[in-house]
């Protein structure tokens, strides 16, 4: 398995991940792809995530927008991430 994406029912784009060694293959897009499709097959009009500052320029290209960014904290560590979504026609 080189990668790997997680939708929850309500559009909420939990997971998107590949490999370090098969990045920048197109991948992570057909993946995300794939489940834009499935969220329209099941009548969603959006999906969302919340995005890392690394990740936030694929989702853009995406067509992701940010909606906000957040400061987050988990175990004593902030960071900031982008509140982002997609809407669909």
């Amino acid at each position: 398995m080189v990668g790997f994406v997680s939708c929850e029912p309500n559009g909420h784009l939990d997971h998107l991940y590949v490999h370090a060694r098969f990045q920048r293959q197109g991948i992570a897009m057909a993946l995300c792809e794939h489940i834009e499709h499935t969220a329209l097959s099941r009548g969603l009009g959006r999906l969302f995530t919340e995005a890392s500052i690394t990740a936030h320029p694929f989702f853009e290209r995406a067509g992701f927008r940010v909606l906000a960014p957040q400061i987050v904290t988990q175990e004593n560590v902030s960071f900031t991430n982008y509140r982002m979504e997609k809407l669909f026609p």
